[in-house]
C-alpha cells in the first residue's frame, strides 16, 4: 500500500494496516501523508495513528482511529469515527468551534453519545481508552464540548 493523506483513510485502510505514521521526510508530499507502519521498531520516531473502536450507548460500534500516545486527552488523541460510506467525523476541531452537520451518520453519532473508545493493542502498542461527549475544540485557554 502506498501513501495517502490522514483524511484519505477509509475503514479498508485501517483493516489493511492497524498502525500508520507521518514519515516526515523528503519522501512525502505534506505534513498530512500517512504510510502503513509494519514494524514496532520504527515507532517510537513518528507520530503514529492506530486503529480503534468507539462503542455508543445505543450499543452500536464504530470504525476509526485515535493519534496514539501516553497523553489521553482529546486534544491528544484527535480521535476520529469513519463511516462505511467515507464520511469523516472528527472529536478534535483545534481552535474551529464545531457543529454537528446535517449528514445521517453525523446524526446517528451525536444520538450514541456518549461514545466510548479503545485503541486496538497494535505492535505492542498498549490501548488507549476514553469517553465522548461530543465534539471538542480549544477556546482560548480550555477545551470545550459541543453535544
Amino acid at each position: 500500500m502506498s501513501d495517502k493523506q490522514v483524511y484519505e483513510l477509509t475503514i479498508d485502510d485501517l483493516a489493511d494496516f492497524g498502525v500508520w505514521f507521518f514519515p516526515m521526510d523528503d519522501t512525502v508530499e505534506d505534513e498530512l501523508t500517512v504510510r502503513p507502519l509494519a514494524e514496532q521498531e520504527t515507532c517510537s520516531d513518528f507520530q503514529i495513528i492506530v486503529r480503534a473502536n468507539f462503542f455508543g450507548v445505543s450499543g452500536s460500534v464504530y470504525s476509526g482511529y485515535l493519534y496514539w500516545g501516553s497523553d489521553s486527552l482529546v486534544e491528544y488523541l484527535k480521535p476520529v469515527i469513519l463511516s462505511q460510506t467515507g464520511e469523516i467525523i472528527s472529536f478534535w476541531n483545534g481552535i474551529v468551534q464545531p457543529t454537528w452537520d446535517s449528514s445521517e451518520f453525523s446524526n446517528l453519532l451525536r444520538s450514541d453519545l456518549p461514545i466510548s473508545y479503545v485503541s486496538e493493542p497494535l505492535l505492542n502498542l498498549p490501548s488507549v481508552r476514553g469517553r465522548l461527549e461530543g465534539l471538542y475544540y480549544l477556546a482560548g485557554d480550555r477545551v470545550c464540548c459541543v453535544s
